[in-house]
């Protein structure tokens, strides 16, 4: 085969090979998106795997490498105008939360807001509401006055809260669907406005009150194969394989070919 069939040839291969890993991507993008491709960051922001989720109650597969959650604690400076901008995170990093400036009220006497985080165990509280399942822990927010101690129930301004869930053994109906689940006493909960960063595996809304807080998410109907994500994934896949393949054979076809015209091998 001459040089330039060589180069031909190769190039025909490197294009459908080329076509076949954009259409996976593209795929991949699309299901990485609540309603488009446009929708969400590029797929390849997520392909690091996370950090193993820490349970309070794991899953009894997950029980042996799990570790316990954290809590954390911070005061914030309270002043005439109210208390000051803050931001915390868990040192785990599954909870993170900013309290606007102003959040809390000034209050005579008092000079800080002091602020818990716990987690606690989804299974000592009230249900979620019917059509979402919970992902991952509770955890329990609270906020006082300091010195006196008085508790501090609801907050003001755009504070807000994000949360860490893992990825269940149950399909979900969206990957982008995760909401942030708020309750008072633990019993009854509330789904928030949220925002959901599948890559990142977060979910936040506003905090507009202390109390309880989980993450929910609808579960498939159908089992994981109902959910059209997952045909258009593997779709796409079956068809960047088809042309991948494809392209080899034409390669090897054509390697097996004598040059145009040649006749194929001559004989002595």
């Amino acid at each position: 085969m001459s040089a330039r069939s060589n180069d031909r040839a190769r190039g025909r291969v490197a294009l459908l090979a080329g076509v076949g890993i954009l259409v996976l991507y593209l795929a991949g993008a699309a299901v990485s998106g609540r309603a488009s491709i446009l929708a969400r960051r590029p797929l390849l922001d997520g392909l690091a795997p996370p950090t193993p989720y820490r349970w309070v109650h794991p899953p009894a597969d997950l029980a042996a490498g799990n570790k316990p959650p954290a809590s954390t604690r911070f005061t914030v400076q309270l002043t005439a105008a109210g208390s000051r901008l803050g931001a915390f995170s868990t040192s785990d990093g599954q909870v993170s939360l900013v309290l606007s400036e102003g959040a809390v009220p000034a209050r005579s006497g008092q000079t800080g807001v002091q602020v818990t985080v716990d987690p606690v165990d989804p299974a000592t509280l009230g249900p979620v509401p019917s059509g979402l399942v919970g992902a991952g822990n509770a955890y329990r927010v609270q906020a006082s006055y300091r010195p006196s101690g008085r508790r501090v129930e609801t907050l003001a301004g755009q504070s807000s809260v994000a949360l860490v869930y893992p990825l269940l053994t149950t399909a979900v109906a969206d990957a982008g669907g995760h909401q942030v689940l708020s309750s008072a006493d633990g019993r009854t909960w509330e789904p928030q406005q949220s925002t959901d960063t599948p890559g990142s595996h977060q979910v936040s809304a506003r905090l507009v009150r202390t109390g309880y807080l989980q993450v929910g998410v609808a579960p498939s109907q159908g089992g994981s194969g109902s959910d059209p994500r997952n045909r258009i994934l593997l779709l796409a896949s079956g068809v960047a394989v088809l042309v991948v393949v494809t392209a080899l054979v034409l390669r090897f076809r054509e390697s097996r070919a004598g040059p145009p015209g040649g006749g194929g091998r001559r004989r002595r």
